[in-house]
């Protein structure tokens, strides 16, 4: 029986702690992705060209119904296992049930989250979440999974990673975004920052949402 490249990927990378039983299915994996790096995914080719290395994924346990403490240390450990290029992903399903203890287990990890890491939330209400954790996140709740990113879009996600910096001010020239297009892509190449980036991306988006300065000018002040 020919076995599905994506599913066999998502396996082999999976911790096999027994209280992570859980996992995402194809399609949730493809959109989810899809999402954070801005790229149309719907194969196994698709994740190594994103420098996808590693997808993690945790859940509740079984004989649980709560994400708790336990649960949070193994992904800890799992981010201690450095890809030898690329990126791991991190995703927490489920999140909005974890325990105080398992919430305060995460935020060192949050707040020194290695550069070659991108740990996601999934949770109902980001507010039920602890503020010290979202305070340490960037809030995906308003991006369109479902989206697709136009070819100006992605060709900035493209020229920034590849540092061309001729090819991305070129391209930054020609659009003309609203301020939810500009907080779209900087959510998009949000994972493929480092911790100095990080910050200054979270100050340019609140920026955006704030004032009436100019989307395109906030935009050139991060990217160039």
């Amino acid at each position: 029986m020919q076995v599905n490249p994506l599913s066999a990927y998502i396996q082999t990378v999976r911790s096999d702690h027994p209280s992570t039983p859980a996992m995402m299915d194809d399609m949730s994996i493809f959109t989810l992705l899809s999402s954070i790096t801005g790229q149309h995914m719907m194969s196994y080719e698709d994740l190594t060209e994103a420098s996808v290395t590693s997808i993690f994924t945790y859940d509740i346990p079984d004989d649980k119904k709560e994400f708790n403490i336990e649960t949070v240390r193994r992904c800890i450990i799992d981010i201690d296992l450095m890809p030898y290029e690329g990126k791991h992903i991190y995703v927490l399903r489920h999140f909005s049930t974890a325990t105080l203890w398992a919430q305060n287990a995460l935020l060192k990890i949050l707040e020194e989250c290695p550069s070659y890491a991108v740990i996601i939330l999934e949770v109902d209400n980001p507010n039920s979440i602890l503020d010290t954790i979202r305070s340490r996140v960037i809030d995906l709740t308003n991006t369109r999974m479902s989206v697709i990113l136009s070819q100006a879009w992605q060709d900035i996600i493209r020229y920034y990673r590849a540092d061309k910096k001729v090819g991305l001010a070129a391209t930054l020239y020609g659009i003309r975004p609203t301020s939810d297009e500009a907080i779209a892509i900087l959510q998009w190449v949000y994972p493929y920052l480092d911790q100095a980036d990080t910050i200054r991306c979270d100050e340019v988006i609140e920026a955006l949402a704030a004032t009436h300065e100019n989307p395109r000018t906030l935009l050139d002040i991060f990217f160039l």
